[in-house]
């Protein structure tokens, strides 16, 4: 899933939310959590955090797991765009890399900083996604990138 802010997602045929798992939060709704200057979890509404927050410079918000049994974990990828090692978890997602980090336009990354939070009014639970990557582009839009092993996002939080 990729929600790109320089296209609108509607028209682009983007779902905020894979499709089936929930109905889209009002714009207004979504809460980010990401890491404070001290490095204690900061939560603001995702309409000021968007335009006010520099994703790009922020320690993820959460550790890519180590699953016992799989042939790839996580690991690190050298960015010459972002001048530092960015984490990656999957093989999927080093790909992403690779092809942002090659990309002119694009002038930062940074994995999981931010964690999204909303609630689905349809059956009140808290539901949250944590995006996998976050690229900076040199006119000052973003894009938010996810290589899910399931459509659905996480219930509640760990």
């Amino acid at each position: 899933m990729i929600i790109d802010s320089n296209q609108d997602g509607a028209q682009a045929g983007l779902p905020a939310v894979a499709s089936g798992a929930c109905r889209v939060p009002e714009p207004g709704a979504v809460e980010a959590e990401f890491p404070g200057p001290q490095g204690t979890l900061v939560q603001h509404r995702w309409v000021e955090a968007a335009v006010a927050v520099r994703f790009e410079q922020l320690a993820p918000v959460a550790a890519f797991p180590m699953v016992p049994g799989r042939r790839w974990g996580p690991g690190w990828w050298w960015s010459a765009t972002a001048g530092r090692h960015v984490m990656h978890g999957s093989q999927a997602m080093c790909m992403q890399l690779m092809i942002l980090d090659r990309d002119p336009q694009v002038v930062s990354l940074s994995a999981r900083p931010v964690r999204l939070i909303w609630r689905d009014p349809d059956n009140r639970r808290t539901l949250t996604w944590v995006p996998q990557l976050f690229a900076r582009y040199a006119d000052g839009g973003a894009l938010l990138a996810d290589c899910p092993a399931t459509a659905e996002p996480a219930a509640g939080r760990a």
